[in-house]
């Protein structure tokens, strides 16, 4: 006598509707067979599950007490046979609980009276797809993001089982939203644990990402996605939308209408522009003579010298500024302008 229990397939996808638990056996001449008993692994013990009868005694196949937990959810199909034949478990609806070990014994009748025969033990393993993170990543601090900031990130979902992970990816990008640097992050940790419900025995998985946050990081867009079973699930993610950081003013660079070193006396007015970075854009510039630094000559982003005489010789200094978080920066820079020789 020989039996054999196999799990088509023995991976299965949580809620997949087609799995079969098929008990074969083989007699040897003068063997009869007089039923299958398909059992499984419950709290440490072989218990049986479902009861199956040869023509030899004309049952219809059972569940026991202990397979209650399959009502509704399997077929049973008695072998048709006393010699080469199988009894069979369909299920048409996987649940978490199906994830055991299983085993077939077969009870039968020979020249040297009765005896059972027992397969080797089949393992059904229960995988979840992961999904989509829950939500787009929250961070702390959530507002008045600033340069130099420690950015805490978290991403939360159903990571799948076997247990996934989350990747992070911080994407950062231009004023006009084109991405002008990628940096992937691999190794932070996800900490996960299992549903304890039949239905849903997936792994929630939780990660946190501190990025130290430069000017840079201006309009970033920092992203959570899933990695299962060693592979990036592409579409499986959740992303910030664009973050605003707040940086103080800088690179003021002050210019001139003309290339030359020095004006003639009368010449046609000459202008002065006044350029810097910052977030907040900067809207505040001050001008100054280096004479008379403390007395304001202008204010905006232009100056000009209408009055084109020497005592107009001097350094003009633009003096530029921005707010945020109650506090106000400021940077200068300076041009020299000599009229007349």
């Amino acid at each position: 006598m020989s039996v054999q229990l196999q799990a088509t397939p023995s991976e299965v996808i949580l809620g997949l509707k087609s799995l079969q638990l098929r008990c074969s056996y083989t007699t040897a001449t003068g063997e009869f067979v007089t039923g299958v008993n398909i059992q499984a692994k419950i709290n440490g013990q072989f218990k049986s599950l479902a009861l199956f009868y040869t023509p030899l005694v004309p049952l219809n196949a059972t569940l026991t007490t202990d397979g209650n937990y399959l009502t509704n959810r399997v077929t049973l199909t008695n072998p048709t046979t006393t010699g080469t034949d199988y009894a069979v478990i369909q299920f048409s609806e996987i649940a978490c609980e199906d994830e055991k070990e299983y085993m077939c014994q077969v009870p039968y009748t020979g020249s040297s009276g009765s005896s059972t025969e027992n397969s080797s033990v089949a393992y059904i393993n229960v995988r979840v797809n992961p999904e989509k993170p829950d939500s787009v990543p929250s961070y702390e601090p959530s507002g008045g993001i600033e340069e130099g900031n420690d950015v805490i990130f978290t991403c939360t979902g159903n990571v799948g089982k076997p247990q996934g992970k989350f990747r992070w990816v911080r994407y950062r990008r231009n004023s006009n939203g084109v991405i002008i640097q990628e940096t992937p992050y691999e190794s932070e940790t996800t900490t996960a644990f299992q549903i304890p419900w039949k239905w849903f025995c997936t792994f929630r998985g939780t990660s946190s990402l501190t990025l130290k946050i430069e000017q840079l990081d201006n309009n970033v867009i920092v992203r959570c996605q899933i990695v299962y079973q060693n592979v990036t699930k592409g579409s499986l993610y959740k992303q910030t939308y664009p973050i605003n950081v707040y940086y103080s003013v800088r690179n003021v660079q002050v210019s001139k209408s003309s290339t030359n070193t020095f004006f003639a006396i009368g010449a046609g007015p000459i202008t002065l522009k006044c350029t810097s970075d910052g977030n907040p854009a900067v809207t505040d510039y001050t001008w100054y003579k280096e004479s008379k630094y403390y007395v304001p000559i202008g204010t905006g982003s232009i100056y000009v010298i209408n009055n084109v005489v020497v005592n107009e010789t001097d350094t003009y200094i633009c003096v530029a500024q921005n707010s945020f978080n109650g506090r106000t920066f400021n940077m200068n820079n300076s041009i020299h302008i000599q009229i007349g020789e």
